[in-house]
C-alpha cells in the first residue's frame, strides 16, 4: 500500500512547491489529501507561471520556494497568484540538500510535503523599500571594493619604480589632492605610464560614482527616523546607519536581542558533547553586511565613547597582543549591535556617556 501524506495545515486547498532556477522552475501542486493535482516544468517568468497556476479563485492556495540571489521576482509573481507565499531558508533545508537522490522534481515534491505539515524553515522576505535600499547600499560597498582594488594596483605599479621623479610627496593619503596631482605627473616608462593613466581614469570614475551615492545616502538618512536613531550610536555614520536599517528592515522580527546578535554572526558557535565544551569563534552565519557594518564601526566607536573604549582596552589586555585586538574589536561590534537592537525597539537615539 502506497504511503499518502495528508496536510496538517488546515484551511488550505492547494499546496504548491516550486524548485526555482534561473531559466526554468519545477512546480508541483497537491491538495489537502496529498493527491497530485498538477506538476510540470515551466520557464521562470511571469507569463509562464501565470499560465501554469492560473488566476486566483475561491480556493485557498499557498506556495513555497527557496530564497536565493534571484528570489525576488518569483516571490513578487507568486504574491499576485496565490493567497500566501512561504520563502524557505535554503541552508536549513537539510532534507533536500543532504539527500542521496536529488533532482528538481524530487526537490519540488519535498518542498510541498514540508509545506503541508508546516515544517518549512522560513527565511525573511524584506519589504520593497528595504530591498531597494539594500541594492543601493550594497552596490556602494561593491564600488568601494573596486576602488580599493585599483588603489592596490597603483601602489604595486609604483613599487616597480622607486626612483621615479619627481620624488613622492610626504602625503598621508596618496589618493588625496596632493597625491593625485603627483600621480598624474610622475615620470615612469611609457608602458607603465599608460597603465597608470588607465588606472587613474577608472579610479576617478569610481570616485564620482561613490560621491554621488553618498549624496543619496545623506538625503535618505535625513528623512528616516530609524536611520537617525542608529546614526546616534558611536562609530555609525550616515552610510553604516543606512545599511544597518536596510538590512534589519523590521526589528520586531527578532523577539530578543540574542536572536538579533545571532543573526549578525557576531556570537560564538557552540561545540558541546557530554561534559566537554570546546571554545568556538564567532559562527559568521546570518547577514554578512550587518556583521561587516558593526565591525567597521567598532574602532571609531571606541574613540567616541568612554564605556566602549574601556571594554575594548580591557579585553585587548586580557587576551594578549596577538588575539587581543581582534577579540576586543568583535566584542565592541557585538555591543554596538545590541545597542542598535534596543534603540530600534524603543524608538529613541543613543544617550552618550561622555568622552
Amino acid at each position: 500500500m502506497a504511503w499518502q501524506m495528508r496536510a496538517a495545515v488546515a484551511g488550505v486547498d492547494e499546496f504548491i512547491g516550486i524548485d526555482r532556477h534561473k531559466r526554468c522552475s519545477q512546480i508541483l501542486i497537491r491538495d489537502g489529501e496529498g493527491q497530485i493535482l498538477k506538476r510540470g516544468r515551466v520557464p521562470s517568468n511571469r507569463a509562464a507561471l501565470t499560465e501554469f497556476l492560473g488566476p486566483r479563485t475561491n480556493r485557498v492556495r499557498i506556495a513555497v520556494h527557496e530564497a536565493g540571489l534571484g528570489y525576488r521576482p518569483m516571490h513578487r509573481w507568486l504574491g499576485e497568484l496565490v493567497d500566501s507565499v512561504v520563502l524557505a531558508h535554503p541552508g536549513r533545508l537539510k532534507i533536500i540538500s543532504d539527500t542521496v537522490y536529488k533532482d528538481d522534481t524530487l526537490d519540488a515534491a519535498r518542498l510541498t510535503e514540508l509545506l503541508m505539515v508546516g515544517l518549512v524553515p522560513q527565511a525573511y522576505a524584506c519589504s520593497d523599500e528595504a530591498w531597494d535600499r539594500r541594492q543601493l547600499l550594497r552596490q556602494r560597498v561593491a564600488l568601494v571594493g573596486m576602488q580599493t582594488s585599483i588603489k592596490c594596483r597603483v601602489h604595486a605599479l609604483l613599487e616597480l619604480h622607486p626612483e621615479a621623479a619627481p620624488a613622492r610627496p610626504e602625503a598621508t593619503d596618496l589618493f588625496g589632492r596632493t597625491g593625485l596631482a603627483w600621480l598624474r605627473t610622475v615620470e615612469v616608462p611609457s608602458a607603465d605610464r599608460g597603465r597608470l593613466d588607465q588606472l587613474l581614469t577608472i579610479y576617478d570614475f569610481l570616485h564620482r560614482q561613490i560621491h554621488d551615492t553618498n549624496a543619496i545616502v545623506r538625503r535618505l538618512v535625513r528623512s528616516d527616523r530609524a536611520c537617525q536613531w542608529v546614526k546616534s550610536v558611536p562609530g555609525l555614520g550616515d552610510f553604516l546607519a543606512a545599511l544597518v536599517v536596510a538590512e534589519v528592515d523590521d526589528i520586531r522580527r527578532f523577539p530578543t536581542v540574542k536572536h538579533f546578535l545571532s543573526y549578525t554572526g557576531l556570537v560564538p558557535g557552540r561545540d558541546r558533547s557530554g561534559q566537554v565544551e570546546r571554545p568556538q569563534p564567532i559562527h559568521r552565519q546570518g547577514d554578512k553586511y550587518l556583521r561587516w557594518a558593526f565591525v567597521e564601526a567598532a574602532v571609531p566607536a571606541t574613540r567616541a565613547d568612554a564605556a566602549l573604549r574601556a571594554l575594548y582596552e580591557r579585553l585587548r589586555i586580557r587576551r594578549g597582543a596577538v588575539a587581543g585586538p581582534n577579540v576586543a574589536k568583535v566584542a565592541v561590534a557585538r555591543k554596538l549591535a545590541a545597542l542598535v537592537y534596543h534603540l530600534l525597539r524603543e524608538e529613541r537615539p543613543y544617550a552618550h556617556r561622555g568622552a
